[in-house]
């Protein structure tokens, strides 16, 4: 409803009525000053001014109208809202934009409040924004090494602005040793920073100003594997507690990640199919993975199907509680079988080197049951077009791996007794 009249007192409670009345939008011109607009809604009032900036743009066309909040009536009076307005019209006539101004005010406004909030703070709102507040485990792996690298630099209550580039070195300076967990430290904590570059929060990203020299080397290349004999000391270790007994075995069997056969549950476990199925959010690369299990691996699993736990493989103390102490299982592993290099990611490497020398199987098949990113296996226009699970071809994969176990660590077992 647009109304036009001399808005004074009498006429706002009048039309406010009306409002209230009608439930639509009451929209009063005032016939004293042009371009006032008083905007009556259903929750607010508003006073507005509306022009137009003198001159013509490039193609000779004029320029947009801008329209600009003045207050509300509560804190404006009608000569107050047509004082404002006319000052805005001086503006105008001198050639100002006041919108324009309005609008970078403000924004200067955002920026300084933005400015006053510390690390911790705008951690909690990239998590919340950008992180899925850690939905997928690299969101969480990243958060954590944000968290972890800010805590190191103690920047954790600093304002973002304070961040130099000698922060960055003496991070990279304080992993020296340890070159992987510098690199994922200075990666996470430099897409944090270009987060808050793009928010403006700060002007420029100090991990941009240290020189290539001062950063973090790509550590060596893992190389090792363990040969069938050494499978075989794996498997039949005696002393090892069961439940680390059993996961052991289970992760010869199955070349899944650390964390992802840790964090198993029942419901992941299809028994009729043999299969372990993995959501894109329980995976490293965030995709969807079904991993066809052998006979053997079935036997290990079906050990533990007893036991009132969420988990597979129980490996805590604490009931169904996540796995925490992995240098402890390690250092168990290896003072019980003899073998001091172990480490449970090489089993992985172990299971694509050793199906490569004992089976014709394809190298991108076996590939494909490490679940990497298929960019790393497939290049070009493959990439895109094909998109084939080879679910039974995995099935058979693993069927030989199983085949080749059973060999050479069942056959072992049966010899020493």
């Amino acid at each position: 409803m647009n109304v036009s009249c001399k808005i004074d007192q009498r006429s706002i409670e009048k039309y406010i009525k009306e409002q209230c009345a009608l439930g639509d939008r009451v929209t009063l011109s005032d016939q004293v000053c042009a371009g006032l607009k008083l905007v009556i809604n259903s929750q607010s009032c508003s006073w507005t001014y509306a022009y137009r900036k003198r001159g013509y743009r490039d193609g000779g066309k004029r320029h947009p109208q801008r329209t600009v909040k003045l207050g509300d009536p509560v804190s404006m009076s009608p000569s107050e809202a047509r004082l404002a307005a006319e000052t805005i019209k001086a503006q105008v006539r001198a050639g100002e934009d006041p919108a324009l101004a309005t609008r970078t005010k403000e924004r200067e406004r955002k920026a300084e409040e933005a400015r006053k909030r510390a690390c911790a703070e705008w951690l909690k709102i990239y998590s919340a924004q950008q992180m899925q507040l850690g939905k997928t485990k690299y969101q969480r792996d990243e958060l954590r090494n944000i968290r972890l690298a800010l805590n190191e630099l103690t920047l954790m209550e600093a304002y973002p602005e304070e961040i130099t580039s000698k922060h960055i070195r003496d991070l990279s300076d304080l992993h020296h040793a340890r070159p992987a967990t510098g690199r994922h430290r200075l990666g996470a904590i430099s897409r944090f920073l270009d987060y808050l570059l793009d928010e403006e929060v700060i002007n420029t990203n100090p991990v941009a100003s240290v020189s290539k020299r001062r950063k973090p080397k790509p550590p060596p290349p893992r190389e090792n594997y363990f040969t069938p004999e050494q499978l075989a000391a794996l498997w039949n270790i005696e002393g090892l507690k069961p439940s680390y007994q059993r996961y052991l075995r289970f992760m010869i069997t199955s070349p899944l990640r650390a964390n992802e056969a840790a964090k198993l549950t029942w419901d992941q476990v299809d028994r009729d199919r043999s299969e372990v199925r993995l959501s894109a959010e329980d995976t490293k690369n965030s995709e969807h993975f079904v991993m066809p299990i052998s006979l053997i691996a079935r036997q290990v699993i079906s050990d533990n199907e007893n036991v009132q736990s969420e988990l597979v493989f129980p490996l805590s103390s604490v009931e169904n509680a996540q796995m925490s102490s992995w240098s402890y299982f390690n250092r168990c592993v290896r003072t019980k079988s003899g073998i001091q290099n172990f480490i449970l990611h090489d089993l992985r490497r172990t299971f694509s080197t050793l199906m490569a020398e004992h089976t014709d199987v394809s190298e991108s098949l076996i590939d494909s049951l490490l679940n990497h990113k298929q960019s790393a296996t497939r290049g070009g226009v493959m990439r895109h077009y094909q998109k084939s699970q080879n679910l039974e071809k995995r099935r058979d994969v693993m069927s030989q791996w199983g085949q080749l176990l059973e060999n050479w660590v069942l056959n072992a077992q049966a010899a020493d007794a």
